[in-house]
């Protein structure tokens, strides 16, 4: 999550970059960056070394993916939110 986390931070700051920012990243790009390497390394590390948690994740992650897969339609039906809009 905080490898996802980190990502959206840089979609959103190349993506949207006049969107108010509730909270600020220190020393943006170097640290965050630094933040997602690290995590990445981590995420790296645990699979090796520890290959049943690194399935189990894996799993995991199937899981949520098929199921994001699958609720598709219903995302695309729902009304649009105001906060989302701006409306």
């Amino acid at each position: 999550m905080y490898i996802m986390s980190m990502l959206s931070l840089f979609k959103l700051r190349k993506t949207e970059p006049n969107l108010e920012r509730t909270f600020r990243a220190p020393c943006y790009p170097l640290v965050p960056f630094i933040a997602l390497v690290l995590a990445v390394v981590c995420l790296v590390a645990m699979a090796w070394f520890n290959t049943l948690i690194g399935l189990i994740f894996l799993g995991f992650m199937a899981v949520g993916f098929v199921y994001f897969m699958l609720t598709a339609q219903l995302r695309a039906d729902a009304p649009a939110d105001a906060m989302l809009t701006g409306l």
